[in-house]
């Protein structure tokens, strides 16, 4: 018979007046060690971390002898093949990371030996090894799946090298191949690291217990193990750089880099999946959930915000490098892996400061803390949503506001995936294509405005707007593609099918102007005028738009809205009509806008334009819309009232010697509405060059040199906030023929309105120390 615990016995040597430390062995082994304080790692923690340096010294060894094609991996091999075996087998013994220091005692179970009569339970030492391998699986959830994932990698790579072993495989299959070893080397350390995390999961019901951060192994061995990931996957990052710098000449090159770069991508994901799952689990106290949208606290959700934006940034990155070496068999472009990589570090250190400033959601039981509570709660979801959305506005405003570039950047990407060409190379072609585009639109400009010169802006109907001498630059420019493919033909060039692809495009393209949409407005899409547009409420809400009304608009009836000022860019009239705000105040009503006809003449963003509903700010496209009965919105100041725009001056300058919208509202009895929006000119600035600019307006209607510059000195417009008041319609007299009396009366009744509604809204807005500045 056992003889009962001496208690006295096993206690440990305390000062006089402190109580005895007691611990009590529990009955599950995992939970053993739970109420013991700890300072030092114990034999098993050792021999976990041994394992991790030299799995990854084996992975490291293996990648570089098989890239540089030596006879070292062999070692490694070995190595690799018994660490998780090795490895696996530390989960079964009963023995903590960590230990205790010497002199606490542990006080045994109380419950009575086993007996015929009451046979001892399950989780005895006697327990067979499946009994306990089972009870591990059913209880540790997370030990298991480690376990499952870590020894079907293993599996694989088992598998892989027992294939390669024959000779006749080393040439048929594509793993066993010199110098694509890679793959193989990846999923054997991934393999060990999810086998060491798996021996961490035992743990994480002891560390609940530490008394001290320093003392807390096993986190500190789970950082240890994704930073060894890191480093791998940054390895093979590198490596797969270094291939195709560097082919070897027994082997391609695309599968020196395919490989690295499969490796490197798995160790990456790898890396930050183990830190935020497992490592949230060890580092964060109860209430830590795998998936908790907006919680953990304000910094957490910022850590993580920026984490997973790398991470996906990262992983875009990655894969359209491999996905390049499969199809064209070209790198993406020198240095993307290193890109990639940089992505992948600063997302993994993001991850890991996350976890520091984790803080648990925590609810009090009175009434008022919980209310607090829930306010802040919310006012952190609000502030969160509100980030969100601004820098979804800045996307689409920066590319609303740089449209007329991002065919360019399309031409630039299409070269560098579909050619071999160095980068110089592909610069030069996309930077020709870009030039030939730009020939092509400044010809179509040329030609419209000789012909609106010729004909006094389409008065005279007898001047052909097909004469030679309107159309021949078309001609010539429109030959250039077909020129250049011809050539690259002839003499096999290398970017000949690019440049194919590009002239078939192009002279396809060439049918989206039939029907002369800019003036017809035949390409319009009812569903994008009429319908709910998520992308211009966030625009609106990046500049708090605010519309004001003083009178209503009857649908039934046709106006001229004129605009004003134009600032640098018109960036409210994109959004003003098709906001909620706006089908609130003037239901049913909507204006088509007059836009430059440069840019009627510049892929995508005509095509936009033309399914907004938009038309070319020419006399004929402006008197066929009122011919229609339909109403416009334009913009009266033009370039010239660009030219004009100055930030940081509190005035809201305006052009008043363009009198042909008057005109033309005279001719066809329409009403005149005024639009006046206050900080239009705060938006944007373009560089100074008056004199040049002004030349080019007159000669070619294009202010050069534009490059608009706002936010940041980026072609972002500046946050401000934009009220715009639209007015009364002004009724004018329909008079066929007008007579330029007749056109001055409007214009001075006109702009009186407009300075009426400055001086009555300018304090209602928030711009009572406002001028405004007639030109």
């Amino acid at each position: 018979m056992e003889k009962p615990v001496d208690v006295v016995s096993r206690l440990v040597r305390r000062k006089p007046g402190t109580p005895p430390r007691i611990s009590v062995e529990p009955e599950d082994e995992d939970e053993a060690f739970a109420a013991v304080p700890v300072e030092q790692m114990s034999v098993r923690g050792v021999f976990l971390l041994s394992m991790a340096i030299v799995s990854f010294a084996a992975f490291t060894l293996f990648a570089l002898s098989d890239v540089l094609q030596g006879e070292t991996h062999a070692a490694a091999q070995w190595a690799l093949l018994l660490a998780v075996p090795a490895t696996s087998a530390a989960a079964w013994f009963p023995i903590s990371i960590s230990r205790a220091t010497q002199g606490v005692l542990r006080i045994k179970s109380s419950m009575p030996p086993p007996t015929p009569d009451s046979p001892a339970p399950s989780f005895s030492p006697g327990s067979s090894l499946l009994t306990r391998l089972a009870r591990r699986y059913r209880r540790n959830h997370m030990f298991a799946i480690y376990q499952s994932v870590g020894w079907t990698l293993y599996g694989l790579f088992v598998a892989l090298q027992l294939a390669c072993f024959d000779p006749q495989n080393v040439c048929t299959l594509p793993f066993c191949q010199p110098g694509i070893h890679s793959v193989q080397a990846g999923a054997a350390f991934i393999a060990e690291v999810l086998i060491i995390s798996s021996v961490l999961t035992l743990e994480r019901r002891r560390d609940r217990n530490r008394q001290r951060r320093k003392d807390r192994f096993v986190v500190q061995l789970n950082n240890f193990n994704n930073m060894l990931l890191l480093v791998g996957a940054t390895l093979l990052a590198l490596v797969s750089e270094y291939s195709r710098a560097f082919p070897n000449p027994s082997g391609s090159s695309v599968g020196y880099s395919m490989a690295a770069g499969l490796g490197s991508l798995a160790l990456f994901v790898t890396a930050l999946l183990n830190t935020y799952g497992l490592g949230g689990v060890l580092s964060t106290k109860d209430g830590w959930n795998f998936y908790q949208p907006f919680m953990g606290g304000a910094r957490f959700v910022l850590f993580q915000k920026v984490s997973w934006t790398c991470f996906g940034a990262g992983t875009a990155l990655q894969l359209l490098y491999l996905i390049s070496l499969v199809v064209v068999e070209l790198e993406l472009f020198m240095g993307a892996m290193a890109v990639a990589g940089s992505f992948f570090v600063v997302a993994e250190i993001g991850m890991m400061m996350s976890l520091l400033v984790f803080k648990k959601a925590t609810w009090s039981p009175k009434i008022g803390e919980q209310a607090n509570n829930a306010l802040d709660f919310v006012e952190m979801h609000k502030r969160l949503r509100g980030f969100a959305s601004e820098c979804l506005a800045v996307l689409v405003i920066g590319g609303l506001a740089n449209i007329q570039f991002i065919p360019n950047a399309l031409c630039l990407l299409f070269f560098a995936l579909t050619t071999n060409l160095s980068a110089g190379g592909v610069i030069f072609y996309s930077t020709t294509a870009m030039f030939t585009e730009f020939i092509m639109v400044i010809s179509r400009s040329i030609a419209t405005h000789l012909y609106l010169k010729d004909s006094h802006n389409g008065l005279l109907e007898d001047v052909n707007r097909y004469h030679v001498k309107y159309v021949l630059p078309q001609i010539v420019t429109g030959c250039l593609p077909a020129v250049a493919t011809y050539r690259h033909y002839i003499y096999d060039m290398e970017a000949f099918v690019p440049v194919l692809i590009l002239t078939i495009f192009g002279y396809i393209y060439e049918f989206t102007y039939r029907g002369n949409p800019q003036q017809t407005g035949c390409r319009e899409r009812i569903s994008w005028t009429t319908g709910h547009s998520l992308l211009m409420e966030t625009v609106q809400k990046y500049f708090n738009g605010k519309i004001i009304r003083m009178a209503p608009l009857d649908p039934e009836k046709q106006y001229v809205l004129s605009f004003h000022p134009h600032g640098i860019m018109p960036i409210s009239v994109m959004w003003l009509q098709f906001t909620d705000q706006w089908r609130k105040l003037f239901p049913n009503f909507y204006a088509h806008i007059l836009t430059a006809s440069v840019l009627h003449q510049m892929p995508l963003a005509r095509d936009i334009l033309h399914f907004y509903g938009s038309r070319e700010v020419t006399r004929n496209a402006f008197a066929y819309t009122l011919q229609n009965k339909e109403s416009v919105l334009l913009v009266p100041g033009g370039q010239a009232e660009m030219l004009e725009q100055r930030s940081a001056q509190k005035e809201v300058r305006v052009y008043t010697h363009h009198k042909g919208f008057i005109r033309l509202a005279i001719e066809h009895g329409v009403p005149l509405v005024p639009v006046l929006s206050f900080n239009e000119g705060e938006m944007m600035d373009n560089v100074q060059a008056p004199m040049m600019q002004r030349w080019f307006v007159k000669k070619l209607a294009f202010p050069f040199p534009y490059f608009p510059y706002g936010r940041g000195l980026l072609p972002i417009p500046r946050k401000v906030d934009i009220p715009i008041v639209v007015g009364e319609p002004l009724e004018v007299p329909h008079i066929p023929k007008p007579t330029q009396d007749d056109v001055d009366k409007v214009h001075t009744k006109y702009f009186a309105a407009l300075e009426e509604m400055f001086v009555k809204y300018k304090d209602e807005v928030g711009c009572g120390d406002y001028k405004l500045v007639f030109i």
